[in-house]
């Protein structure tokens, strides 16, 4: 809400000291943190200034500073905390998984995580499971009685 604001009070004109101007787009969340982090680092203005008039805290000023000097431009961009990719159901680990569903279909997802664990691997036996159900390879219960799936 603050941002809109600012924009219509400066009618989404940035100038500098000589004069220039440009204008900013505050609709694209990744040009107005660098703005705000470009115009901290050359203006002679406080911090707490500049990160008020974009409509930020002074924290998270020094945040976006933090991600553009790591990651550049695209280090402004919003995304998501965590992993990007599974840390222990490796593609590796899946398809050791899957070989040996396939050899031995009776085994559940303990006696396999067993099997895993003498070979080095360190999985749960729920992320065993996980693999299997993912790739339709799990057992259906019917009527009291464990049927395998045909695949």
């Amino acid at each position: 809400m603050g941002r809109k604001k600012i924009v219509k009070e400066k009618k989404e004109l940035i100038g500098d000291t000589q004069g220039r101007i440009f204008i900013i787009n505050p609709d694209d969340p990744i040009q107005w943190r660098y703005e705000m982090v470009r115009q901290a680092t050359l203006s002679r203005k406080p911090i707490d200034e500049i990160s008020k008039e974009f409509g930020f805290s002074r924290d998270m000023y020094f945040y976006y500073k933090s991600k553009f000097e790591t990651g550049g431009i695209l280090g402004l961009a919003d995304c998501k905390p965590g992993p990007t990719k599974p840390r222990k159901r490796t593609e590796e680990v899946e398809k050791q998984i899957l070989k040996i569903r396939f050899k031995r279909p009776e085994l559940n997802m303990y006696e396999i995580c067993e099997m895993l664990k003498l070979e080095g691997y360190g999985i749960s036996p729920r992320s065993v499971g996980r693999t299997i159900t993912s790739h339709g390879l799990g057992l259906k219960k019917m009527k009291g009685k464990l049927q395998k799936l045909i695949f």
